[in-house]
């Protein structure tokens, strides 16, 4: 009795935590990082006092190659750090432990990840502090856009871009848990849902940043595999109140902002991309960017094992980007092309194995028979393929806030998908 008591308070006290990091990720210094901190020593504790619980839970198959996938991509990071070719040495060790900085949170978090597979979420700490975090950040980007006359807002982040990502990520999660909302009878909580994710894209509107709106094709893609997998026979489920009023003010949203300065910078940014696309393709569109991608091709051909871990600005090339204090860049702009500078084919290897590993799982659950687990699986879906969009010209795992909300919610949706599968465990409703 003593102890499934405290077994429901701790679950009360996680979630509670959860709620923190969902709200601050995207609206406070430090971006969730307190309270992911606050959930490793949580970790950490279940895992020495409460060992008996854990044992009789042991990890699947799919857990443990999860698990390991993660160590092995965050040991090729380590060994990237301690380890770089002639010339692109770190000088002190405190260099090397610095370029563990952002890698060491896909380690960190494990623990996490273990009381996520372990303990249940409520849905709604979730979705309530993903949609207070959007409403404080779209808050925030108005103000720097309207009050303080910035051109581009970059709300609580430190750059348009990473701020940007994150509010159409965010507002993918928010479609899916609008739905889940609605469809489970919670009426005003899926209206607050629908407010939250308008926010959300009014933000990533202010950030003037179009690159990241990819995501929103693929969305629907997600989304009607999702609603299709619920009933093949119901299409009345693709067009259900809360999807027709969102695609309704996201319009108005779009036509406010259309009529505002803001507008403009968009339009011009817009036109001037498809007009140069169309007359020389890539190059044309964005030369800064062409030239950093060949430069790190180019590195790549030298070094294919990589020059090492946060060791980008440090390339050697002939470039207009090479200045007396070295490379202009500290990363390359592209997920994929940083990973495989600094990291080598090892490293790009393991990372595309953690991931499409991930994905695999999702894929496949949203078919679950729990619900829940399927709007994870959707959830996780939106969640990665967002960041695959975002990763083609941005190195998203460069930035804290993108990095930590990423991973924090990766192990969110795979450790709750695994529990809720396993466990016959009573889901808050």
């Amino acid at each position: 009795m003593v102890s499934t008591f405290k077994s429901i308070e701790l679950r009360h006290w996680i979630n509670l935590w959860v709620f923190v990091f969902s709200v601050t990720v995207l609206s406070a210094a430090g971006h969730g990082g307190q309270a992911a901190i606050v959930l490793l020593l949580t970790g950490l504790y279940v895992m020495f006092a409460k060992r008996s619980e854990i044992d009789n839970a042991p990890l699947n198959s799919q857990e443990k190659a999860f698990i390991g996938l993660v160590l092995i991509f965050w040991l090729i990071q380590l060994v990237g750090a301690f380890y770089q070719p002639s010339g692109y040495e770190y000088e002190t060790l405190k260099e090397k432990f610095k370029a563990l900085d952002y890698p060491m949170r896909w380690l960190l978090l494990i623990p996490v990840f273990l009381l996520f597979r372990r303990y249940l979420i409520d849905w709604r700490s979730v979705a309530v502090g993903i949609s207070l975090g959007a409403i404080f950040a779209a808050g925030i980007a108005h103000y720097q856009v309207y009050f303080l006359g910035i051109a581009r807002a970059f709300g609580a982040s430190n750059h348009t871009i990473p701020f940007s990502e994150l509010m159409v990520a965010v507002d993918l999660l928010l479609w899916m848990f609008m739905i889940y909302a609605w469809d489970r009878g919670h009426k005003v909580l899926s209206a607050f849902l629908l407010l939250a994710s308008l926010a959300a894209f009014y933000g990533s509107l202010l950030s003037v940043t179009r690159g990241a709106w990819l995501a929103y094709a693929l969305m629907i893609l997600v989304w009607v595999v999702y609603t299709i997998g619920k009933s093949f026979k119901n299409i009345k489920y693709l067009f259900t109140t809360p999807v027709l009023l969102r695609l309704l003010f996201v319009g108005l949203v779009f036509w406010g902002v259309s009529q505002t300065d803001q507008y403009k910078r968009i339009e011009a940014r817009t036109y001037w991309s498809i007009n140069n696309f169309s007359k020389g393709g890539f190059a044309a569109t964005d030369k800064a960017r062409k030239i950093l991608f060949d430069d790190a091709i180019d590195v790549i051909k030298r070094y294919p094992f990589g020059v090492g871990t946060d060791n980008f600005d440090a390339i050697k090339v002939e470039s207009p980007y090479m200045t007396k204090d070295g490379y202009r860049f500290s990363q390359a702009h592209n997920e994929i092309l940083n990973v495989a500078v600094e990291n080598g084919l090892q490293g790009i290897t393991s990372l595309a194995a953690l991931l499409l590993f991930a994905m695999y799982i999702f894929w496949k659950n949203l078919k679950s028979d729990n619900e829940l687990a399927r709007v994870y699986a959707a959830s996780g879906l939106m969640l990665m393929v967002s960041y695959t969009i975002f990763g083609q010209t941005q190195a998203v795992f460069s930035h804290h806030d993108t990095l930590i909300f990423f991973v924090f919610f990766l192990y969110l949706f795979f450790g709750q998908i695994q529990l809720l599968n396993r466990k016959q465990e009573k889901v808050f409703t």
